[in-house]
């Protein structure tokens, strides 16, 4: 029985070529037909495919990360000391607004409300704050008083998870707008109610 071989190519599927180079790389990455089946050589390819995979996959992720919610839960609580609300105490308790939707209360911020609980059955709860944490760079305000946190413990918060997550200061220049805030103020730090 005569074996009959596809021209441009040897019996064993390798490619002949003037240019060893291109032989080579073509080879390799399986660009070139195998002989012996005719299909183009899935075993070369893997190697190249997952190396450009992982390659694509930080550049995928810098665009959408964020923090955690535990983070934002802490720079809530810090917030609410900077207010002179103490957290820890039994009348006072701290709740994610983002249980709704997946998305959460804002999509792109986590919200947390701290409220005061009644200290008898008749007594209604009362919100005290509602701080809007940013998922990228953690500036965080009160949503119904439109104010903005800026202080020194803060600061640092922020410069660490804008590290972590590839985030600027100028990625939330329209966070008062998002949240439904025009007038910005500047944080108070006087007693809660």
């Amino acid at each position: 029985m005569t074996r009959i071989r596809r021209a441009g190519y040897g019996g064993n599927g390798v490619a002949r070529t003037s240019d060893p180079l291109r032989r080579i790389f073509c080879n390799r990455l399986g660009y070139l037909p195998d002989n012996r089946t005719g299909k183009l050589g899935t075993m070369r390819q893997l190697p190249a495919f997952a190396l450009l995979l992982a390659a694509a996959i930080p550049f995928a992720r810098a665009g959408s990360r964020e923090m955690q919610f535990d983070q934002a839960q802490k720079i809530a609580l810090i917030v609410a000391q900077h207010d002179n609300i103490a957290v820890d105490d039994r009348n006072f308790v701290l709740n994610s607004m983002d249980t709704r939707t997946a998305a959460g209360f804002i999509p792109g911020y986590y919200s947390f409300s701290i409220i005061r609980e009644g200290t008898s059955p008749g007594q209604a709860d009362e919100t005290i704050r509602m701080y809007i944490v940013s998922k990228r760079t953690a500036d965080t305000w009160e949503l119904n008083l439109c104010t903005h946190y800026s202080f020194p413990e803060l600061k640092r918060i922020q410069q660490t998870v804008m590290q972590e997550t590839g985030a600027t200061p100028n990625d939330e220049h329209d966070m008062p707008k998002t949240i439904g805030c025009r007038n910005q103020t500047q944080a108070q730090t006087n007693p809660a109610p």
